[in-house]
This record gives structure tokens, C-alpha cells and sequence, in this order.
């Protein structure tokens, strides 16, 4: 059996596979314009919406770590209060958790990593607003409770995360005298 292809010479069969690409190129015909133009709109509808997402990320992020420094500058109030004597004249009945009252409240600066908690200097704005209040337990007379007293610390931050209310934490414990 005699086979064409067999008794072409080397240069015709190169000419033979030129043809053949030639041949096959014409046939491909790649991306069209609309397939390209959906195939972006898809791609920018996933970046708009991973670009909302960390947004949204970062909004959380501050208003967990403001609630975390609220609660905590909160509780290193009622622990300083819980140390110190209880004839000392800072237990006194009096305070309020709502308005700035002399000796009961204070304004607190964070430096910018976050890790130091100071009184805010005059001039500075403060990061933190801290109240205190202490009340002598209503229902200690006459009971295992009398000599009781209630503190509650309110810390509100001074600004919220971006479209939000500013963090703020109330603790209160009971402490005996």
C-alpha cells in the first residue's frame, strides 16, 4: 500500500504543516469583545464587594478594640476603688454616671498604639470620658449586706467608629466597708 504523504520529500512536507496552521488559525477566533467586556463586570463586581467587605472589617475592628479599652479602662477604676481604705474620703457617698461631677469622673488620653492610658493633659482631647458613682446599698439596713457600698464606673469613648455611637461600658460591684 502506497501512502502519498510517505513519498513527499522534507521541504513539501513542511509546506504541508504551514498550510495546516495556516489552516487551523483561521479557524480560532479568541474572545469577543462582549465576552471580555462580562468578564470584567464580573471581575469588578467581586472587587467592589471584597472592597466593601474590608471596610466593613476594619469599622468592626475599631469598634471591638474601643469597647475592649472601655471595659478595661472601666474595670482598672473599680479595681484602684476596691484597693484603697475604707475610711478613705475617695469611697464618700456621691457621683453620677451621667454628668461630669467634681471628684467622680475623669478624662482619659490613649497614646496612639494604644497602650497607655493617661489623664489627658490640658488642651488635649481626651479618647475617654470616665464616671463613677458611689451609693450606699438601699437595701443593706438591717441585713447581712449593711456597711455595703455600690460603685458603678461608666467609660464612654469620646468618639464612635465611623457611623456608629462611641463604645461605652458600665461595670458596678458591691463592696463591703
Amino acid at each position: 500500500m502506497d501512502v502519498g504523504w510517505q513519498r513527499m520529500g522534507r521541504f513539501e512536507m513542511r509546506n504541508l504543516g504551514d498550510k495546516l496552521r495556516r489552516h487551523s488559525m483561521k479557524q480560532e477566533k479568541g474572545f469577543t469583545l462582549i465576552e471580555v467586556c462580562v468578564a470584567s463586570i464580573v471581575i469588578m463586581t467581586g472587587l467592589v464587594s471584597l472592597a466593601t467587605l474590608f471596610t466593613l472589617a476594619l469599622k468592626q475592628n475599631r469598634a471591638i478594640k474601643q469597647f475592649t479599652s472601655t471595659t478595661a479602662i472601666a474595670q482598672q477604676k473599680l479595681e484602684e476603688l476596691s484597693a484603697i481604705d475604707v475610711s478613705d474620703t475617695r469611697l464618700a457617698v456621691g457621683g453620677s454616671l451621667t454628668a461630669a461631677t467634681q471628684n467622680y469622673t475623669d478624662q482619659l488620653s490613649v497614646d496612639e498604639p494604644g497602650e497607655t492610658i493617661s489623664a489627658t493633659a490640658t488642651g488635649q482631647i481626651p479618647s475617654y470620658y470616665r464616671y463613677w458613682k458611689i451609693e450606699a446599698d438601699p437595701a443593706s439596713s438591717g441585713n447581712l449586706l449593711s456597711n455595703t457600698i455600690i460603685i458603678s464606673v461608666r467609660v464612654v469613648a469620646a468618639y464612635g467608629a465611623a457611623g456608629s455611637m462611641p463604645e461605652e461600658t458600665t461595670l458596678t460591684t458591691a463592696r463591703r466597708l
